[in-house]
């Protein structure tokens, strides 16, 4: 048991030390545990052009706003759409356990569906949010038995 709890600490400290680098395309970051998840949303289909309409939620200047009376207002309080989404005043726009963070110029319309700054539709920006989930457990699992291989090697060494 002595033995086992110093092989623990050297397992951790291995892991958050990994020089590995990423070299995947999409740029995402993740937030454990379920309730905070951020995915970049990147992923556009030039059918459907925005044009703003009543009670369409913006990401604009750092600040949420909702469009009133032909005007974009700042956000003070949640709001929910007509899906059961909720923006709130943040930029973080959430579904069941699913979070996404607007980026800057990006828009949720009453509906729900999500436009990039350019005002082209952004298609399939909750399944983005599951793929960043999933490779980032991925990569957690592969960090792991780096951190594994790395305290046998050490171990190894010391007999």
């Amino acid at each position: 048991m002595k033995k086992f709890i110093p092989v623990v600490f050297m397992a951790l400290l291995a892991a958050c030390n990994s020089s590995s680098s990423d070299t995947s395309a999409e740029d995402t970051m993740v937030v454990m545990p379920d309730t905070d998840i951020t995915a970049d949303t990147t992923t556009v289909v030039a059918t459907e052009v925005y044009t703003p309409s009543e009670g369409d939620v913006i990401y604009k200047d750092g600040k949420t706003m909702v469009m009133r009376n032909d005007d974009w207002v700042v956000v003070d309080k949640e709001i929910t759409l007509d899906n059961g989404v909720v923006v709130y005043n943040d930029g973080t726009v959430k579904r069941d356990k699913a979070a996404i963070k607007l980026e800057e110029g990006e828009v949720v319309n009453k509906a729900g569906n999500f436009f990039d700054k350019t005002g082209k539709a952004i298609d399939n920006a909750w399944q983005d949010t599951k793929d960043a989930v999933k490779d980032a457990g991925q990569a957690v699992g592969d960090a792991a038995k780096k951190a594994g291989k790395k305290i046998d090697t050490i171990f190894d060494k010391k007999k």
